[in-house]
This record gives C-alpha cells, sequence and structure tokens, in this order.
C-alpha cells in the first residue's frame, strides 16, 4: 500500500469509506495532478463502490490556484443548474502534503480536440455539430448566474476593473518568469494598455471554457472542468478566450461552426451583446496570458519545481503579438518557405 492510498484512506474514513484502490495519476492539467481511484463505502444498502479524484496542487505549478477557494466555489456551484463535480473533502496539505480535494469522478472523456474532423472521441459529424451548438449555451449560463444570490461575491475576490486587474496580474506574473527579455510581450502590454475597456456588468467568468474542459458522455455534455481559473469579471474574457487565434483551429468546424455562430448563440442564449472592441482586448489578453503561462512552465522546468518538460513559447509569442494588428500575418508564399 502506497503512502498515498494511506494518507487518503486515513482521510476519506469520516465519509464512511472502508478501502480505496491504488490511486492512478491521470494524464493532462499543468495546473494540478489529477488522481483516479475508487472507493468502498459502507451505506445502509450494503457496499458501494464510487469513481472518486483527488485534485491536488502540485509541487510546481503553472497557475497559482488555492485548493480551498475551487472548493468552496464548485461547492457552492453544486447548488445551481451547472453541470459540476460534487465535492467532498477538502485537505490543507496535512495529510496529502499538499492542499487537495476530493470530487465524484464523473463518467465520460474530455479531449482537446473533440471538435475536429479527426473526432478522437468517435461521435460522429452530427454529434460534433450538436456539440459545439451547445457550448456557447452552457457559457451563457455561467455567465447569466446571479453571483449574489449563490454566495460567489464571498467566495471570489471583488473587482471593479476587471481588465486592468487581469492586465496588473499577467503582466506581473512575466515579470516573475521571465528568463531573458520578451519585447515582443511588452509591445502586447503597451497595446493592452492603450485600449482597457472600462468596466461593465461584472459576472462569474470559467476562465478557461474551451472543448478540452469539457466532459462528454454519450455525445451529451456530463459536466464542465477545471474551474481553478474561475473569476468575477467580464464575459467578454470567456469569449476572447475561446475565440483567440490560438486556439481557433479546436473551437470550432470549418465552415460548419463559426467564431461568428458561437458568438451569436451565446448573446441569445445570455441577453448580453458583443462589443467589438472590448472582445478584440480580450482576445489579445488571452493569447497574452497563454505565452505567459507557457513561460512559467518552462521556469518551472528550469527551476526543478517540475517534472513536466515544458514546450518552446515562441509561436503563442507571435500569435499574441499578431493578435493586436502589429504582426501582419505572413503570406503564403512565406508559410511555404523551408
Amino acid at each position: 500500500m502506497s503512502a498515498l492510498r494511506d494518507a487518503l484512506l486515513a482521510l476519506l474514513a469520516d465519509m464512511g469509506v472502508r478501502d480505496i484502490t491504488e490511486p492512478t495519476r491521470l494524464g493532462g492539467g499543468s495546473s494540478q495532478e489529477n488522481w483516479a481511484f475508487d472507493a468502498e463505502l459502507d451505506t445502509l444498502d450494503g457496499p458501494v463502490r464510487r469513481p472518486l479524484l483527488m485534485r491536488r496542487e502540485p509541487a510546481g505549478g503553472v497557475v497559482d490556484t488555492a485548493r480551498d477557494v475551487e472548493f468552496a466555489l464548485l461547492r457552492a456551484l453544486g447548488e445551481t443548474d451547472l453541470p459540476t463535480a460534487r465535492v467532498h473533502l477538502l485537505d490543507d496539505g496535512t495529510r496529502l502534503e499538499r492542499g487537495a480535494m476530493i470530487v465524484d469522478r464523473l463518467p465520460g472523456r474530455a479531449h482537446r480536440g473533440v471538435l475536429r474532423d479527426t473526432d478522437p472521441l468517435g461521435l460522429g459529424e452530427e454529434s460534433r455539430r450538436a456539440l459545439a451548438g451547445r457550448l456557447p449555451v452552457l457559457l451563457a449560463a455561467v455567465h447569466s448566474l446571479d453571483i449574489d444570490a449563490h454566495g460567489l461575491t464571498g467566495i471570489l475576490p471583488a473587482v471593479t476593473d476587471p481588465a486592468r486587474a487581469e492586465l496588473d496580474r499577467w503582466e506581473g506574473e512575466l515579470n516573475r518568469v521571465e528568463l531573458e527579455p520578451h519585447p515582443g510581450l511588452r509591445e502586447v502590454i503597451a497595446w493592452l494598455r492603450e485600449r482597457i475597456p472600462g468596466p461593465g456588468p461584472v459576472r462569474l467568468v470559467h476562465g478557461d471554457f474551451r472543448p478540452a474542459n469539457v466532459l462528454v458522455e454519450g455525445g451529451e455534455i456530463a459536466a464542465l472542468l477545471d474551474w481553478e481559473l474561475a473569476h468575477l469579471g467580464d464575459p467578454h474574457d470567456d469569449l476572447g478566450w475561446y475565440t483567440c487565434s490560438v486556439y481557433r483551429r479546436e473551437h470550432f468546424l470549418d465552415g460548419r461552426w463559426t467564431p461568428a455562430d458561437f458568438l451569436n448563440s451565446w448573446s441569445e442564449c445570455s441577453g448580453l451583446d458583443i462589443d467589438p472592441a472590448r472582445l478584440h482586448f480580450w482576445q489579445v489578453m488571452s493569447a497574452f496570458r497563454l505565452a505567459v503561462i507557457a513561460l512559467t512552465a518552462v521556469r518551472a522546468f528550469c527551476d526543478r519545481t517540475t517534472d513536466r518538460p515544458a514546450g518552446p513559447a515562441g509561436m503563442i509569442e507571435r500569435l499574441a503579438l499578431r493578435e493586436t494588428g502589429l504582426l501582419d500575418a505572413p503570406s503564403e508564399a512565406t508559410r511555404r518557405l523551408p
């Protein structure tokens, strides 16, 4: 029996768990560890086997999010109609070495290429198109949630100027992690500073809304996953993240489901209008954040605080700069050059 299994079993004893399988670390997720296991519980109806998941802070991650905040948020969202995993227990690191929480492990699969024509989940053309159409409806439900009625303002930090706060946060992260100067990203920061939109309606923002974070079972959305970047802010933040150039190939179906289709559906379901200038700001901001996250991963690997190798961040940096319009897209002839 591993030390982790021992610790989990001791933590879960209060839930009536009498045994668990050996935890298995799942792939994916750079901001935290995910460990899957099954628990055997004694109930009035006899033994029950329940699939569970431990989400634990890594020794060195690329996103700094306290597990207690995510736990409180998911517990509150469990009282809404949003499809989220039920949370059970929280550990501050006393038993599980680092902050962690135990949640239900739901059936289904999540895959970043779920909408692509390679069809990694084997859904078929019609089901993939239907799934694509459900995503803006789900995001609109996130943005339509009453943050006061559900106590989210007591869980997530209050914000009066979301765009400025996010830019300050990620510029500070760049200052912390860069190992060498990145003048292109400094140009992006200057572009963003000149175009910060004024404060608007504050809503719940998922922070990483994309097909990769949707659990799919039988072609339906079983759950919206990975809330560690959630915050209160501008709903255009999520829209910019979903439609920015870095992810465009993964989020749409060529000629069948376009960014305009996504945005129009979201607007119709949420009752909110799209502000083109505000959307462009958040598209650039999203590409900038992704570039900083990539550099954070590089820094963590170089500092040996993670064992996961990080790929070069140059491509995302160029996309961030190109998103501003300061760097023209390459011509077809240039793209064909070796």
